[in-house]
C-alpha cells in the first residue's frame, strides 16, 4: 500500500502540472489538449493497458449557447415593435414569428442546462477535443466494469463568479430572462389571435434579456482559471488511484479511466465517451466521477443539475453511504449539485454515477471558476479524504 506522504505528493505533482505548469485549460484549446496528453501518459507509465487519446467534437464555448438563446429572444421583441409601427396586418405576423423566436429561444436555453440536444447545437461551431482513456483489467475476472472519471478543462472567469452575491444576482436575472421568453411566447401569440395592444408595453422585459446577452458575450473574453480544484485535483487523485489499481487491482472488477474534455461546455467530452463505450460496459456499468476534490468537506451527490436536478441512481447511492458507514471517521455529507457534472449526462442515460466533490465551509471562498483557484488554496486533507473514500468505494464495488 501507498503511504500518505508518496500519495499527497504524487497528487501535488499533477496538480502543479495542470494548474502551474499547464495554467487555464480551455475547451477545445491547445492546452486542454496538453493536459489530455499528460495524462495519457501517466496512465501508459503507471502500466494502464489500452491507453488512447480519442478526439471529439466539442464546443469551446460555456455561454455562447445562452447568448444565441437570448439574441434571438430579443430580436423577436424587436420585431414584434417594427409590426407595431407598420400596421395591423404586418403586426399579426410579426406578433407570431416573435412568439416562435421566443419560444425557440426558451426551449435552447433550458435544453443546454439539462445538456440535451436542441436547435442551437446544430448552428453553433464545434472544435477538436480529447478524452484520455484506459483499462486496469480485473485480477482474476471481470464481472463488472467500473469507470473512474475527472475533467481536464477549466472554466473562464466571468465577474459574475468573483463572490457568491455576484453569482446570485447572476442566475436570478438568467432565470427571470428564460422566464420572460416563455411568458412572452405565450403573450405574443395571444396578442396575435386577440389584438392585445398592450403587449407592446411587456416587450421591455427584453431589456433584460439584451443585458443578460452581454454578460454571456462579456465572460467569453475572460481567461481560463488555473482550475486547481475544479479539475486539477480530481484529476490528480484518479490518476494516482489508477498507480495503486495498477499494483493492487481489483478481484472482479474491470476499472476503466475517462479523463474528459469540455465539461465546462456542457459535457461533450462525457457525452463522446458514452457513444463511444457505453454498450461495452454492460448495464452494471458504474461511474465515478470526481470533480473539484481539493477543498472543503467531502461531499457525493444525490441530485445533479444546473436547473433541472436529476436524482442519483438508487444503486450508486446505496453504494455511497455503505461506504461512508464503512469510514466512520471521515466527515462526508449528501448534497444536491450546484451546478452539472460529467455524472449528470450519465445518469440521464441510465448509468449509475455518483459524484464526489468537496464543498468549502461557509466562512470559506470557493474560488469557483477564479483566477484563484490555485494550489496554494488547496487542502491536503480534503484530497486525502476523497482518495481514501474513492478506494473504500472501489472495495464495495468490487466485494459487491
Amino acid at each position: 500500500m501507498m503511504q500518505r506522504d508518496e500519495v499527497i505528493g504524487g497528487i501535488w505533482d499533477h496538480v502543479r502540472y495542470l494548474s502551474v505548469i499547464l495554467g487555464g485549460r480551455g475547451s477545445c484549446t491547445p492546452v486542454e489538449e496538453r493536459a489530455a496528453r499528460y495524462a495519457a501518459d501517466r496512465m501508459r507509465e503507471a502500466g494502464v493497458a489500452g491507453v488512447e487519446l480519442e478526439p471529439f467534437q466539442g464546443s469551446p464555448s460555456t455561454y455562447r449557447p445562452y447568448a444565441l438563446a437570448l439574441g434571438l429572444g430579443a430580436l423577436g421583441t424587436l420585431l414584434m415593435w417594427i409590426g407595431d409601427l407598420l400596421g395591423p396586418d404586418i403586426e399579426f405576423w410579426m406578433l407570431i414569428l416573435a412568439a416562435i423566436l421566443n419560444g425557440l429561444g426558451a426551449w435552447g436555453m433550458i435544453a443546454e442546462s439539462d445538456l440535451a440536444t436542441s436547435w442551437m447545437r446544430r448552428l453553433l461551431p464545434r472544435a477538436q477535443s480529447y478524452n484520455a482513456v484506459g483499462i486496469i483489467p480485473a485480477a482474476v475476472q471481470a464481472r463488472q466494469r467500473v469507470v473512474l472519471s475527472a475533467h481536464l478543462d477549466s472554466h473562464r472567469t466571468p465577474f459574475f463568479f468573483a463572490s457568491q452575491r455576484n453569482l446570485l444576482i447572476f442566475r436570478a436575472l438568467v432565470l427571470f430572462a428564460w422566464f420572460g421568453m416563455a411568458l412572452e411566447t405565450i403573450l405574443y401569440l395571444l396578442a396575435a389571435l386577440f389584438a392585445w395592444d398592450w403587449v407592446f408595453w411587456f416587450g421591455a422585459v427584453a431589456l433584460l434579456q439584451v443585458m443578460v446577452l452581454d454578460m454571456c458575450l462579456r465572460a467569453d473574453s475572460t481567461p481560463f482559471s488555473p482550475g486547481a480544484n475544479d479539475n486539477a485535483s480530481g484529476v490528480a487523485v484518479a490518476l494516482e488511484l489508477a498507480q495503486r489499481l495498477v499494483e493492487e487491482p481489483l478481484s472482479q472488477t474491470e476499472v476503466w479511466l475517462a479523463f474528459t474534455g469540455c465539461e465546462e461546455t456542457a459535457s461533450y467530452g462525457m457525452a463522446a465517451f458514452l457513444d463511444a463505450h457505453a454498450a461495452g460496459l454492460g448495464d452494471d456499468g458504474f461511474f465515478i466521477v470526481l470533480d473539484g476534490v481539493g477543498q472543503g468537506r467531502l461531499t457525493y451527490l444525490d441530485r445533479d443539475g444546473l436547473v433541472l436536478k436529476r436524482k442519483t441512481h438508487p444503486r450508486a447511492l446505496e453504494m455511497a453511504r455503505r461506504t461512508r458507514d464503512a469510514l466512520p471517521h471521515l466527515p462526508v455529507s449528501e448534497e444536491s449539485g450546484v451546478a452539472y457534472t460529467d455524472g449528470l449526462l450519465a445518469t440521464k442515460r441510465g448509468q449509475q454515477a455518483l459524484t464526489l466533490g468537496t464543498r468549502p465551509a461557509a466562512d470559506q471562498t470557493a474560488h469557483w471558476h477564479r483566477m484563484s483557484d490555485t494550489i496554494d488554496n488547496l487542502d491536503e486533507e480534503s484530497v486525502l479524504r476523497v482518495y481514501e473514500f474513492t478506494w473504500q468505494l472501489l472495495q464495495q464495488l468490487d466485494r459487491a
